[in-house]
């Protein structure tokens, strides 16, 4: 059965399409002048969305991989603030002070530090930029290429292992649902990376 929200279509069954009919007659809404905004929240009611059950598990899992870090004696003396700029450095490339510090949320002056501690640990670099001198340019030097590498592995070992224990459908459920979770968060305002 079809059911049209302003110019959406979308495919329900009998059972779902009089649940939503219920849940607007409760509500006094029009079945027939349902708009996206309502469709969507009487959609995430129907599959019970908890935001904070989905950001609790958002933590445990940083915290679990956290302690996956502990394998290698040089990141686990690294704060977590200096590996998300050590990963964003690795995932975007070169980038100037002010990129990373507005990436990170964090002033100039605390990246700098930052950035200091990093590169005496030998996992970042200060070079001139090659259009103009007077720019410095944030790059990952060998040897951090080399400990994220290493860590990667670690982390991807770990996550085949869990997800040997899923069948081939759930895990291609939850694969994709981080992978649309992530795009949607980037795209939205103010969660921008």
């Amino acid at each position: 059965m079809n059911f049209h929200v302003g110019c959406a279509k979308f495919e329900m069954d009998k059972a779902c399409r009089a649940w939503i009919k219920t849940f607007c007659d409760c509500r006094f809404i029009k079945f027939k002048y349902l708009t996206i905004k309502s469709f969507n929240h009487i959609i995430s009611k129907m599959i019970d969305v908890d935001g904070r059950k989905i950001i609790e598990s958002i933590v445990e899992l940083t915290l679990r991989f956290s302690k996956a870090i502990r394998f290698h004696p040089e990141l686990e003396k690294l704060r977590a603030v200096e590996l998300y700029a050590l990963f964003y450095l690795i995932k975007y490339g070169p980038c100037k002070m002010k990129e990373l510090a507005d990436a990170l949320s964090m002033t100039k002056a605390n990246v700098t530090h930052l950035i200091d501690t990093l590169e005496k640990k030998g996992f970042v670099k200060r070079t001139p930029d090659e259009s103009d001198r007077r720019v410095i340019q944030l790059c990952v030097t060998q040897h951090g290429e080399r400990v994220y590498d290493e860590l990667i592995e670690e982390l991807s070992k770990l996550v085949e292992k869990v997800a040997s224990k899923l069948n081939p459908d759930d895990w291609m459920l939850i694969s994709k649902g981080f992978e649309k979770f992530l795009a949607i968060f980037i795209d939205s305002k103010g969660a921008k990376v």
